[in-house]
C-alpha cells in the first residue's frame, strides 16, 4: 500500500470547512461528523486545498516550527488516515 504522505489527497466534495482564526472546523455532510483542527491541522488542510502532497506540507511545517520532519510525518500520517477513513479527504 502506498504511504499516505506520498498520495495526492484532496478534500471530499462532501466535506465543508470553516476557518475560525488560526483553527478550522470541518464537517463531513454524509456522516455528520465534525472535526476541530488546531493550527497545524489547519496548515495541513490548507496545503491539501492548494494541491500540495502531504510530504511537501510536512516539510514546510517542520521548517516553520523547527521540529524534526519525522515527528511531523508521524503525526500527519495518523491525522490524514483518520480524515480519509471518515471520507473528509479522498485520494485522487
Amino acid at each position: 500500500m502506498m504511504d499516505i504522505l506520498s498520495q495526492r489527497l484532496t478534500p471530499s466534495p462532501d466535506a465543508f470547512a470553516t476557518a475560525m482564526g488560526s483553527e478550522t472546523v470541518l464537517l463531513q455532510v454524509k456522516s455528520g461528523i465534525y472535526y476541530g483542527l488546531d493550527e497545524v491541522g489547519t496548515r495541513i488542510w490548507t496545503g491539501l486545498q492548494a494541491g500540495l502532497k502531504p510530504s511537501e506540507i510536512c516539510e514546510k511545517i517542520a521548517g516553520e516550527f523547527d521540529i524534526p520532519v519525522a515527528t511531523i510525518e508521524a503525526d500527519a500520517r495518523a491525522f490524514l488516515e483518520e480524515l480519509k477513513a471518515h471520507e473528509i479527504i479522498i485520494a485522487e
